[in-house]
């Protein structure tokens, strides 16, 4: 593996950190309004704060600003995006910005700040665990798998979107990688964390002859919008619970504080043995750190249907060995491959692939 010292330091984003804490006759600017930006606006006092995109006019009284309204000399801005964040960084690299990320100014800045998401446990976990992680990237099975690993890894462990580089939001592919997916004729598929069906147009493009799709969802609402927009199809069964390793009834869950963080809220839980008696041909889990449960609760189908398994493996860092220590133990005839579907920390997929696939 080619991964960063674990006590990299990025000279630059530390040294444009301190500017921003300490300068009293530099222009500070925050360049997006969410959770992260009022973390901030508690410990610094700025100019302004920018959104190209709000209706609102002020924020903690700050006034909101237009990107184009700010003169580039003599200032910084600390960008609060996760959704598009190298798009970001990319555009104030163009117009000539000095410019730090959230992660860098949590990193950097000692700050009582709010913890950004899916990272904060890495670095520990790492050193660890490193023969694990070893153990994983030695069994991943193309160049592009290892090279994934490792920009994600060196992200993970530097808080640095410079390792990220390359990477794209592409939501299409997910689960759906042309290089690794292909046709196969009346599939049936389940949609772990269907959420409100936004992943039901890409399998119905793949796999337009699938024969079923069970969307498991544990929202009501959520669960309840995917059957407006997609209930008049027969051959898509929605069902309502959450996914774990046993049956779990909504009496256990509501004393539950949480399940690997994937909050049922007095919702029971079910294992895709359990819930579906028919061969699964694939199973996508993206269900907010409780994959290792489900797929727990999915090994006699993994055992004897060999689906092919999408699953998400970002929520913890543990997911990362674990996940295919799991999968591989209850069936070891799969081929392994990794694969990043945003620019920022989300979207983190491990695919198994059957040798017969």
């Amino acid at each position: 593996m080619n991964l960063i010292n674990v006590d990299y330091i990025n000279w630059q984003d530390k040294n444009t950190t301190q500017e921003f804490c300490q300068s009293k006759t530099i222009k500070k600017y925050i360049l997006g309004i969410n959770k992260f930006t009022k973390s901030v606006l508690k410990h610094i006092d700025v100019d302004g704060v920018i959104d190209d995109f709000t209706r609102v006019q002020s924020s903690r009284k700050k006034e909101i600003l237009n990107i184009h309204d700010i003169d580039a000399h003599n200032c910084i801005i600390l960008w609060v995006s996760t959704g598009s964040p190298l798009e970001v960084k990319n555009r104030l690299d163009e117009m000539g910005f000095s410019h730090i990320s959230y992660l860098a100014f949590y990193k950097y800045s000692g700050l009582d700040l709010i913890d950004p998401p899916f990272i904060m446990d890495f670095k520990n976990d790492f050193l660890s665990h490193q023969n694990e992680y070893q153990w994983i990237y030695d069994k991943l099975e193309d160049t592009d798998s290892k090279e994934v690993f490792q920009k994600v890894i060196n992200f993970k462990i530097s808080f640095d979107y410079a390792f990220m580089q390359g990477f794209t939001n592409n939501h299409k592919e997910q689960y759906f990688d042309k290089q690794l997916i292909h046709h196969k004729k009346n599939i049936v598929f389940v949609d772990g964390g269907g959420y409100v069906g936004d992943t039901l147009p890409q399998i119905i493009e793949n796999f337009p002859d699938f024969k079923r799709i069970y969307l498991i969802e544990p929202n009501e609402l959520h669960i309840n919008i995917a059957k407006r927009d997609f209930g008049n199809d027969d051959n898509i069964t929605f069902i309502h619970c959450g996914l774990g390793n046993r049956v779990q009834t909504a009496d256990e869950t509501t004393n539950l504080q949480n399940n690997c963080d994937h909050h049922y809220q007095a919702l029971s839980i079910n294992t895709i043995d359990n819930l579906i008696d028919e061969k699964i041909d694939f199973i996508k889990l993206d269900i907010e750190g409780a994959e290792q449960d489900a797929l727990e609760g999915a090994r006699e189908t993994i055992k004897n249907d060999h689906p092919i398994l999408a699953i998400c493996i970002y929520h913890k860092a543990q997911d990362w060995y674990k996940i295919p220590q799991k999968v591989l133990a209850i069936n070891p005839n799969y081929r392994l491959y990794l694969r990043h579907y945003m620019e920022g920390i989300f979207e983190t997929v491990l695919y198994f692939i059957p040798y017969d696939a």
